[in-house]
C-alpha cells in the first residue's frame, strides 16, 4: 500500500481504506487490524481508528461482539441481486466512454492488461486485483458523466471484497484477459454496443466464478 503523506490523514485513510474494498484487498470478515494498517500506511494508528469508525458509522464496515472491525460477508442472494444493477450501469458507462476514448487512452490501458496478463503467469492476485479495478475504471472515467461513476463505485465498495476468491479458480484465472481484450477491440471499433456486451459478458463470468464461494441463506419458513 502506498503511503500517506497528505492532510487530514483520517481523510486520507478513509479513501485508501474504501480503495482496499474496492479492489479486493480487504476479504470478507477479514479483521481489519489497526497497527497493520497504520504501519503500512506509515502513520499513526489514530486517524486509521477514526477512518474505521467513519466506515462503521456508514454501514461499509461492521464491528463484531469482540470489537474487531470486518469486511461484511457477501451472500450470493445479495451478490445476485448487485449483478444485474452492476451490468446495467457499468454497461451504460463504457457505451458512454468508447467514442471519447484517445490514442493516448488506448497506450495506457494496454499498458494495464500487459501487466494483467504478467499476473496470471506469477498467481500475484493482489496485484491482479488491483489492475483488475483500474482496468475497468479507466474506463468508466471516460463516460462524462460523474453521477452514474460515483454510484458504480459504490456498488465496487460492496462487491469488492469478494472479488479476493477469483484467482482461486484456474480456468477463471487462465482466461482473466480474454473479456478485457473483447471490451477493448469493441471501443477500438467505436462499437459502443458490443463494448456494453463485452463488459456484461466480463461482469457475468467473474460472479459466475465467485458465486459457489458465497453464503447461501436458507429460505424464510
Amino acid at each position: 500500500m502506498t503511503s500517506i503523506q497528505r492532510e487530514p490523514l483520517s481523510d486520507q485513510a478513509y479513501q485508501q481504506i474504501l480503495k482496499g474494498m474496492a479492489d479486493g484487498t480487504f476479504a470478507p470478515m477479514q479483521p481489519l487490524v489497526i497497527r497493520s494498517i497504520a504501519e503500512s500506511f506509515g502513520i499513526s494508528a489514530t486517524p486509521i481508528r477514526e477512518a474505521l469508525q467513519r466506515l462503521v458509522a456508514e454501514r461499509l464496515l461492521v464491528q463484531l461482539p469482540n470489537r474487531s472491525i470486518v469486511v461484511p460477508r457477501m451472500t450470493a442472494e445479495r451478490f445476485s441481486q448487485l449483478l444485474p444493477m452492476r451490468v446495467a450501469l457499468e454497461g451504460m458507462a463504457t457505451e458512454l466512454a468508447t467514442p471519447l476514448f484517445t490514442d493516448a487512452d488506448f497506450a495506457e490501458v494496454d499498458e494495464i492488461l500487459d501487466q494483467i496478463t504478467e499476473t496470471t503467469q506469477t498467481f500475484d492476485a493482489r496485484l491482479y486485483l488491483r489492475l483488475n479495478r483500474e482496468f475497468h475504471f479507466y474506463i468508466y472515467e471516460r463516460c462524462g458523466n460523474p453521477e452514474l461513476l460515483q454510484v458504480i463505485e459504490g456498488l465496487w465498495l460492496k462487491v469488492g471484497p469478494v472479488f479476493t476468491g477469483l484467482f482461486d479458480t484456474d480456468h477463471y484465472r487462465e482466461h482473466a484477459n480474454d473479456e478485457h481484450l473483447n471490451i477493448m477491440a469493441a471501443i477500438r471499433r467505436r462499437d459502443a454496443a458490443a463494448a456494453r456486451e463485452a463488459i456484461a459478458q466480463d461482469l457475468t463470468l467473474a460472479a459466475e466464478a465467485l458465486m459457489p464461494r458465497m453464503l447461501t441463506v436458507p429460505p424464510a419458513t
